[in-house]
């Protein structure tokens, strides 16, 4: 007992110098950088030269208070221009079969190629921007020719009356933005993109000003299927399928991922229950998810078991508290875990239950579609590594479908946290506001979409 207590007691004291150490350095940097010491002496000398006047620390506050209320209503009201008009252009667009991507400048959506623009450097965008364009930016997986996509860049081109409009009355709005579930950014001014040094994977679905844009928080619960059979190909597509949903998630979101056989547990031990969607949390989840093997046989009842237990057990721990989701990787089973579900989910079926068959393989698939269906959920099969990043992404259409039906109601304005943008330079940090496109698509079998549009302000 007498070793313990002196132990414990140089720890104490060991951290107490820790703690004087960086003190006394961050005296050290401040005195160093503010120039306090020199600012004393200069007003020592010339103090006859200054008067003292007693502040009104309130009325201080309620004017700076004021001029941030302002900032923020002139942006929204920027916002709500935007919004409002592209739901109106899109509902007014006719739908062409027949149009095509012209390679020589005919045809009805111009080659962009066929437009030289020419480029001022602004140091308020510190880039070389084009105040009479709008520019497009489309991910590299998605064919660009594609009738949706060709119809999507017809109707927006109207958008750059809007951004423009808005960046007159408003010259201290930075980035204008349209992002649609298609995969189309629309943002103004026109800059050349800068692709980085490898594969461009820029994708508007995956920013954070789009995910909390196009839906509401969200618990979610991934569980992989580790069983024997999953082994190999199969296995490799499910970990990068698992990695790809983790970059839909953003800040705002809770989640865990669990593997199961006959049993399940969490990937990352000293995860026992949802955590926030941060960097390095996810980080953490995909260093986990990569040294899973495969073992054992299947029983998604001990999966679903786990997943259900997370996301509805009452504890202290933050939580989104909106959306509840599951998220089942796969490549199979014929078992639909019907009593899990009658235990936990049925019949009020607050829990959506999301299935991905992953691999090529001859299984049944008609018990994931069932256990989709019968949960409010979707069914998606992964076939090889070209269908990943689309179908990972496709379930926020599935989750905007409320919001949709809700009108204006579920239109609420957003800011994001801080983080480093694709369109603005590596020193610089922004803030985002975003407000959702409400629209219903009535051509494509009454699919409601969700687009979102967005401004930047700069930090």
């Amino acid at each position: 007992m007498l070793l313990f207590t002196r132990f414990v007691f140089l720890c104490i004291h060991r951290v107490m110098h820790w703690a004087r150490r960086i003190e006394q350095e961050i005296e050290r940097v401040f005195q160093h950088i503010t120039g306090a010491q020199q600012l004393k002496g200069i007003y020592n000398e010339e103090r006859r030269r200054f008067s003292v006047i007693k502040n009104q620390p309130r009325r201080i506050v309620e004017k700076v208070a004021l001029d941030i209320e302002r900032l923020l209503a002139k942006k929204r009201k920027a916002l709500d221009r935007l919004a409002g008009e592209a739901e109106r252009l899109q509902r007014e667009h006719l739908w062409k079969d027949s149009i095509k991507y012209s390679m020589d400048g005919e045809g009805e959506v111009e080659n962009p190629s066929h437009i030289k623009l020419e480029f001022v450097y602004d140091p308020n965008f510190k880039n070389n921007v084009n105040y009479s364009y709008t520019a497009v930016q489309i991910p590299t997986d998605i064919y660009k020719g594609a009738p949706v996509i060709l119809n999507e860049l017809n109707w927006t081109q109207a958008l750059e009356k809007v951004f423009m409009e808005n960046s007159r009355e408003d010259p201290s709005l930075l980035w204008q933005a349209f992002g649609s579930a298609t995969g189309v950014t629309r943002y103004y001014p026109a800059t050349p993109w800068k692709a980085p040094d490898k594969i461009d994977l820029y994708d508007v679905r995956r920013r954070p000003w789009y995910i909390q844009g196009a839906s509401s928080p969200k618990d979610m619960v991934i569980l992989v299927d580790v069983s024997g059979s999953v082994s190999g190909l199969t296995l490799k597509l499910i970990k990068a399928s698992v990695m790809e949903m983790l970059d839909t998630l953003s800040d705002d979101d809770y989640v865990n991922v669990a593997r199961f056989n006959e049993k399940a547990e969490a990937v990352v031990p000293c995860f026992k229950h949802l955590v926030q969607a941060n960097v390095r949390n996810k980080k953490i989840f995909k260093e986990a998810v990569q040294q899973m093997q495969a073992k054992g046989t299947t029983d998604y009842k001990s999966g679903f078991h786990f997943a259900f237990n997370q996301l509805l057990n009452k504890t202290n721990v933050p939580r989104a508290n909106c959306n509840k989701i599951i998220m089942l990787f796969t490549d199979g089973g014929e078992d639909r875990a019907q009593d899990v579900f009658l235990q936990y989910n049925w019949p009020n079926k607050t829990v959506r239950v999301f299935t991905f068959s992953v691999g090529q393989h001859n299984y049944d698939v008609t018990p994931l579609q069932w256990i989709a269906c019968t949960n409010k959920g979707y069914y998606f099969e992964i076939r090889s590594i070209c269908a990943i990043r689309i179908n990972t992404q496709e379930y926020l259409d599935v989750l905007g479908r409320p919001m949709v039906l809700a009108g204006g109601v579920a239109k609420q304005v957003q800011w994001t946290n801080v983080y480093q943008d694709a369109l603005v330079s590596v020193i610089n940090l922004i803030l985002t506001i975003e407000l959702s496109v409400l629209t219903c698509d009535v051509v494509w079998a009454y699919k409601c979409y969700m687009k979102t549009t967005g401004a930047t302000i700069q930090l």
